[in-house]
């Protein structure tokens, strides 16, 4: 008893009323993605969608945002976006957006066979990682009301960039494009958060344009402790954030960096995938979110 009466004067009070962050929980959402087969193709894809719709089933509001995509020549696509909702629904509280892309690489083109680069990649990792964060946060939500609005977001067609030379973060950018009245405080994106190897640097695009609130984040992983998170700055990178940033919201990229060497390869599976780093980052993310007391992320 001594030793939790200690540990609980060492944290910050601000931290203590976050609820657990299960590793091994968030583990076993990949693993239910994985289980359905690569989420580029159509009845992977229609599974998907049904088992977010269910994990989802408990927030405030539950929207789908339908969208088409078509490139040049090539043939239409129909995407599907979800958008969550928990958390007081009132105007003057803080106002957040946690995201991820929940579509997988239709193609390995980092495999040196021209046969395997050919397939689709499993995306446990790439796709399947920031998802099951995001799904569990909304297990915890649900039991934990938060003491701010959280929207959580899972975007499709993010990974169809360099594709026949189609772009990255089409579904993000269709979702900031049909919404314009859509207006968060702030936003994080997660993207590929599991690997055995994680290490999250600072993102250099959510650095320059949304510094304000990436030294906020960073602020509550050094009172956490994180291994995963390290200070010094990443990359530029592509990704579901640079929509919601070219609107003048503020939005982060938590990204492995440099990416491992199972990104699209068939090396993205639940093998490499750590529990302990998922709990890392999932404390992460509830820490800031039931961390009340900070002002806003603007």
């Amino acid at each position: 008893m001594r030793y939790l009466i200690l540990i609980c004067w060492l944290l910050p009070s601000s931290l203590l009323a976050a609820p657990d962050f299960s590793g091994q929980r968030a583990l076993e959402l990949i693993a239910a993605q994985v289980e359905l087969g690569p989420r580029s193709n159509p009845t992977s894809r229609a599974a998907a969608l049904q088992l977010y719709r269910k994990q989802l089933t408990a927030a405030e509001s539950l929207r789908e945002h339908h969208f088409q995509w078509q490139w040049r020549q090539l043939p239409i696509r129909h995407g599907t976006n979800l958008l969550a909702s928990f958390g007081p629904q009132e105007s003057d509280v803080e106002h957040w957006l946690l995201a991820a892309h929940w579509d997988t690489r239709p193609i390995a083109d980092r495999e040196k066979s021209s046969q395997q680069a050919n397939q689709p990649i499993s995306g446990a990792n790439d796709g399947g990682s920031g998802v099951a964060v995001l799904l569990h946060l909304a297990e915890i939500m649900a039991q934990h009301p938060p003491p701010v609005r959280v929207d959580i977001a899972l975007f499709d067609y993010e990974d169809l960039g360099g594709i026949d030379g189609q772009p990255f973060s089409i579904g993000a950018n269709q979702f900031v494009t049909e919404h314009p009245d859509y207006r968060p405080d702030g936003g994080i994106l997660l993207d590929m958060v599991c690997d055995s190897e994680l290490r999250i640097p600072r993102e250099l695009y959510s650095k320059r344009y949304a510094g304000k609130l990436q030294n906020r984040l960073w602020g509550v992983a050094k009172e956490l402790q994180l291994s995963v998170v390290e200070e010094h700055d990443g990359a530029a990178i592509s990704d579901d954030h640079l929509p919601f940033l070219r609107a003048g919201i503020p939005m982060v990229n938590l990204i492995h960096w440099p990416f491992p060497d199972s990104w699209h390869t068939h090396k993205d599976t639940l093998e490499r995938c750590s529990s302990n780093n998922l709990a890392e980052v999932g404390r992460w993310i509830t820490a800031v979110i039931y961390k009340a007391d900070q002002p806003a992320a603007r």
